[in-house]
C-alpha cells in the first residue's frame, strides 16, 4: 500500500482535466463494499489503493481505540488528514481511493471529493445486514446498548444519504451483481467521463 507521506508535495491535479493522472473516489455507508470494490478498480485502472481507515490504523492505532480515547470528532479529524494525503498521493500518480462512510459529514472533505471523479456505492440495509453481523468491530454500530447495529446503521445512513448525493458524481446500485462486474461498472462510467471530456 502506497504512504502518501513518502510522496514530496507538488502542484495538485484533480484528475478531470486530460493528461492527469486517474483519481477514482469511492464513497458511501459503512459495509457498502469500498474496500473490496476500490482495489478491484484499482486493478482495472492500473493505479495504487488507498483505503484512508488503514491509513488512519496504520498511523494512530485501532479505530476502536481512537473512538474510545478522542471520541468521534477526534477520529473525523485524523480520518480528514488520511484523505487529504491519500488525494495529494493519487493526484500525483494516479490511484483509487476509500473513503472512510463519515468522510463526507466534513464540508472540507465534500469539496475535495467533488473535485475528483467519486462514486457513491448506494446500497440496502437487507444487502448490509449479513457484513454487519459478521464484522461486530464498527465503534459507530456498537456505543450505544439501547439500538441495535443495524437500526444504528440505517439512521446513520438517513443522515448522510444526501451528503453522498451531492458530493458524488456517479452513483452505482451495488445491492445485486458481483463485486467483478460492479467494479466493471465503475470503471466504464469513469472512462465514459474521462472521454466526454477529451481525456485519454
Amino acid at each position: 500500500m502506497t504512504d502518501p507521506s513518502s510522496v514530496p508535495p507538488r502542484r495538485r491535479h484533480t484528475g478531470l482535466t486530460p493528461g492527469s493522472p486517474d483519481v477514482l473516489c469511492l464513497i458511501g455507508p459503512m459495509a457498502s463494499g469500498k474496500t473490496t470494490l476500490g482495489r478491484a478498480v484499482a486493478r482495472h485502472l492500473g493505479v495504487p489503493f488507498i483505503d484512508t481507515d488503514a491509513q488512519v490504523v496504520a498511523h494512530h492505532g485501532p479505530i476502536a481505540d481512537i473512538f474510545a480515547e478522542s471520541g468521534e470528532a477526534g477520529f473525523r479529524r485524523l480520518e480528514s488528514e488520511a484523505l487529504k494525503q491519500a488525494l495529494e498521493t493519487a493526484d500525483i500518480q494516479g490511484g483509487v481511493v476509500a473513503t472512510g462512510g463519515g468522510a463526507v459529514v466534513r464540508a472540507e472533505n465534500r469539496q475535495t471529493l467533488r473535485e475528483r471523479f467519486t462514486v457513491y456505492l448506494e446500497i440496502d440495509e437487507e444487502t448490509v445486514a449479513p457484513r454487519i453481523e459478521r464484522d461486530r468491530h464498527r465503534p459507530l454500530l456498537s456505543r450505544q446498548e439501547d439500538e441495535g447495529a443495524m437500526d444504528k446503521w440505517r439512521r446513520i445512513l438517513s443522515e448522510r444519504a444526501g451528503l453522498y448525493r451531492e458530493t458524488a458524481r456517479h452513483i452505482v446500485d451495488v445491492r445485486s451483481g458481483t463485486p467483478a462486474a460492479n467494479a466493471e461498472r465503475i470503471v466504464d462510467a469513469y472512462r465514459r467521463f474521462r472521454s466526454s471530456r477529451g481525456g485519454n
